[in-house]
């Protein structure tokens, strides 16, 4: 039996060469092409016109690739598409946004465009188990739709009870001017114009206050002031009219400019009003006084007459963001007073009688 002869080993050249030619004849082989379809589809087309088709359709895809093409453009299509696509994925809030920059922006929505975004919203605060802040909403949105699916989804919702009109104001409601509160120069170049106003949002200043002496309101407005100005960068005070708990008005950043309170694009066209106290529960809370809500009352009253809004378009922060601003206790103040406005509750004994409680 013949002995083994062992194998010569390779050259480390002659190997490392193998090797790289192996690697070269896979890169020759052309790659497998998946015929499989894509998980994440190309979004479709983004909606040019406006109808029960375009806006209200379920999506067929995932509704997050919708909306990131959505994203790309503020038509009125789009955003409406966006509002519903919202409402689809259980986002009220952000659905009522979305709506809002069609009623609220700068371009005039058309009547079929309203149509649309008063509905959505109406179905938004639905949602947010709100349904009479979208009441309003519901009934304008009746009153302009034309598209026979619209109108069909309007009138399967909850019937509503008639609106009747606000009672005439007799007289225009004093309020303390600027220079009454020593009020800084505004930074007019950190200021944009306010166009005509659609709407009213209560807020709260969210300190504790019960002075009603003039000197001690004016200098608590100042401090508003100056936070706003000094610590937020804003061009003035950011509300428009402050109610002290003597029920005086105050002007804050004059009407031609918009205001700076409610976030972003819900400040366009709206008119900020804060109400002096800090009105959550609990230790370091108050009430407002009987004289805030009838002021306020008054005052919103005669905005909604001056500016031709209704009480659908009356709003507390908390309706835009996560906050409890103006707080449980002015919220209470302020559904009380919508409810009245639809009502026709608008004369002084019945405001008088809603400020002083039960």
């Amino acid at each position: 039996m013949s002995e083994l002869r062992p194998r010569a080993p390779r050259p480390f050249v002659s190997t490392v060469w193998a090797r790289c030619a192996g690697l070269l004849l896979l890169c020759a082989v052309p790659a497998c092409v998946s015929t499989a379809p894509s998980l994440t589809a190309p979004p479709a087309d983004l909606p040019r016109t406006i109808s029960s088709t375009s806006i209200l359709t379920p999506p067929t895809l995932d509704p997050e690739v919708e909306l990131d093409a959505l994203a790309r453009s503020r038509s009125a299509p789009a955003l409406l598409r966006r509002a519903f696509l919202e409402l689809h994925c259980r986002r009220p809030q952000a659905a009522i946004d979305a709506a809002a920059e069609v009623i609220y922006g700068a371009n005039k929505p058309s009547p079929n465009e309203e149509a649309y975004a008063r509905y959505l919203r109406a179905e938004a605060y639905t949602q947010l188990g709100k349904p009479e802040r979208g009441r309003y909403d519901l009934e304008r949105a009746r009153e302009l739709a034309i598209d026979a699916e619209l109108q069909r989804r309007i009138a399967g919702l909850e019937p509503l009870a008639p609106t009747a009109a606000p009672a005439a104001v007799a007289a225009a409601i004093a309020v303390e001017r600027r220079q009454s509160w020593g009020a800084q120069a505004e930074d007019r170049g950190n200021l944009e114009p306010m166009g005509a106003p659609r709407r009213v949002t209560i807020h709260h200043s969210a300190m504790y206050f019960r002075d009603t002496r003039p000197a001690a309101c004016a200098a608590q407005i100042l401090r508003i002031q100056r936070e706003h100005m000094g610590n937020r960068g804003y061009g003035d005070i950011g509300y428009h009219y402050l109610i002290d708990p003597a029920g005086r008005i105050w002007q804050g950043r004059e009407m031609r400019w918009q205001g700076a309170h409610a976030s972003g694009v819900n400040n366009r066209q709206n008119i900020g009003i804060c109400v002096l106290g800090n009105f959550l529960r609990g230790r370091g809370g108050q009430g407002p006084t009987p004289a805030q809500v009838t002021a306020m009352r008054r005052l919103v009253q005669q905005l909604m007459q001056q500016h031709r809004f209704g009480p659908g378009d009356i709003h507390c922060h908390s309706d835009f963001k996560a906050t409890q601003c103006p707080g449980p206790l002015m919220e209470s103040a302020v559904a009380q007073m919508v409810r009245d406005l639809r009502q026709g509750g608008t004369d002084a004994g019945q405001l008088a009688a809603a400020a002083a409680g039960p």
